[in-house]
């Protein structure tokens, strides 16, 4: 209770901040349109089960399996939406292992992905109730254990790769998982249009592959949970034993695991001792002085350490290309050579407030520092806004590139998306800075609960990109409308300039807002 009580006061203090109240209220309405989302998806499992379980049995195993796959891997791919507590930091305090483990247990019942699988169970349940009575009473039994199993599974797994994330071999390998498995419900899309051709997998060679993919589906926990709703009593008792023997493994590996942690293990990076020191010399671009250029070499090198950074600014870039190369017949956007590039310019600028909306997170106890250099705040946030511009103009010039060699794009047409390109991300840059110093937010690259911006400043974008998109949109619809090809062209010239000016009233007003406000901006990035 002491601990709960500490908790508490710790949020009841954290509201005396005026940007924390206002941050405590976007989450909500955050909140309130995930429920709309929940919502609207049970209502969808508890049809897809009312109307089909009693014809088709396997449409349960296939509704268990997307419970399963959301509630195990969501935590993973967005842990940085889920509420972050660090339970090394917990350990600390004098609890015993028993309420540790279930602290950490019924932690994982909090997580948005756990809340939304449990009211998915209750609406397939409610489902069977409704069509198939006579499965109730032991589809609730088996739900209860799913439910146990799944947070036994969760924290296993985010443990697992709070481990991974220590070092940063383990990172990059992290960066690596986490991208495949962000593309393969693109895979299995284009698989199911049609966009991949999957006939070379029917041949003879990959029979016994097959057979393997087969089997181990068969002894699956959602195959094992589906037999023991829906078989008679003595179809029970092989699936129940198998779904009992994972439990019990699943049980005894957290227990080892979170002991480990609570009698302090701590994983690090290996230090290898080298008989020479060698100092290699810093970056140096033209047209900036040493500092720009260290400030800029310094947030590449950050960048590098943060694996859902990488996967965040990789992501859009390969996800387009695999869209607008198999979508090209099908989608009519894509018809048109000039659309392809003007959707990839727009993806990307609105992509840029993954590194600016928290340009201080990867600072932590750096941030006192900046105030002691030579350079003053703005100077610092400017050669920050260098860095953040040159990272996605770069991205953008690579794609430009291909899509213009591939497409033949016409030159006006590349310089006015260019300027487009351009002037979204300045503004966005900008805004960033402002955001930035109002909810500023610690990133720990070694913890898979850090995101890269805080609730509140993901959901002050809409602020920023509702306008922006509201005037490519009137730019768009009248080049359509009266044929003004030359519109594109001017006004991306003329929003590049304006941008410009922009940027520099938004570096002013981030700039004297950190000024009045140091103390909080240095504890919300320590703390």
């Amino acid at each position: 209770m002491l601990f709960l009580e500490l908790r508490w006061q710790l949020f009841r203090n954290s509201l005396l901040r005026r940007n924390r109240r206002s941050e405590l209220g976007l989450q909500w309405l955050g909140y309130v349109f995930t429920g709309f989302f929940v919502v609207a998806t049970s209502i969808g499992f508890f049809a897809a089960t009312y109307n089909l379980v009693r014809e088709e049995t396997f449409i349960l195993a296939l509704l268990l399996w997307a419970v399963f796959i959301t509630w195990q891997f969501m935590p993973v791919l967005f842990s940085g939406y889920s509420p972050g507590l660090d339970f090394k930091e917990v350990a600390r305090y004098p609890l015993s292992f028993r309420l540790y483990f279930s602290l950490n247990a019924a932690y994982g019942l909090f997580d948005p992905s756990a809340i939304t699988g449990i009211v998915w169970l209750a609406s397939i349940w409610l489902g069977i109730l409704l069509q198939r009575p006579e499965w109730a009473f032991s589809a609730a039994l088996v739900f209860l254990f799913f439910i146990a199993f799944n947070v036994i599974g969760n924290r296993i797994l985010v443990g697992l790769f709070d481990r991974f994330q220590s070092t940063r071999q383990g990172r990059e390998r992290v960066a690596v998982f986490l991208l495949l498995m962000a593309l393969l419900p693109q895979m299995l899309q284009f698989v199911a249009n049609g966009w991949i051709d999957t006939r070379s997998l029917q041949s003879h060679k990959w029979q016994g592959v097959r057979e393997v993919m087969v089997t181990v589906l068969k002894v699956s926990p959602p195959n094992l949970l589906s037999q023991a709703i829906t078989k008679d009593w003595a179809g029970k008792i092989v699936p129940i034993a198998i779904l009992m023997g994972y439990f019990l493994a699943a049980l005894l590996i957290l227990t080892r695991n979170l002991r480990r942690v609570y009698q302090g293990e701590v994983y690090a990076e290996s230090f290898t001792v080298q008989r020479e020191l060698r100092i290699k010399p810093g970056w140096k671009f033209p047209f900036l002085d040493e500092s720009v250029s260290a400030i800029v070499e310094k947030e590449v090198r950050y960048m590098r350490q943060n694996s859902r950074l990488l996967v965040q600014l990789v992501y859009p870039v390969i996800v387009f290309g695999f869209v607008a190369v198999g979508s090209a017949k099908r989608v009519p956007i894509f018809s048109n050579s000039g659309n392809v590039l003007a959707s990839f310019a727009g993806l990307m600028a609105l992509s840029a407030s993954n590194l600016s909306y928290n340009t201080f997170g990867m600072d932590r106890d750096g941030f006192a520092r900046w105030l002691l250099s030579p350079m003053s705040l703005r100077q610092v946030m400017l050669a920050k806004s260098l860095a953040q511009g040159l990272i996605m103009s770069g991205l953008y010039l690579v794609g430009a590139v291909a899509i213009t060699t591939l497409k033949h794009i016409p030159l006006t047409a590349v310089i006015g998306t260019t300027a487009g390109f351009l002037c979204v991300l300045i503004v966005q840059i900008g805004a960033g800075n402002v955001i930035s110093v109002y909810w500023p937010k610690k990133v720990e690259p070694a913890q898979m609960s850090s995101r890269m911006t805080s609730q509140a400043a993901g959901l002050a974008s809409l602020i920023v990109n509702l306008p922006l998109v509201a005037l490519i949109g009137l730019v768009v619809l009248a080049t359509w409308m009266w044929h003004l090809t030359w519109l594109p062209l001017v006004a991306g010239l003329v929003g590049f300039a304006a941008s410009l000016k922009l940027f520099s009233v938004l570096l002013n007003w981030a700039e004297r807002y950190a000024l009045e406000h140091l103390e909080d901006i240095a504890g919300k990035l320590t703390s």
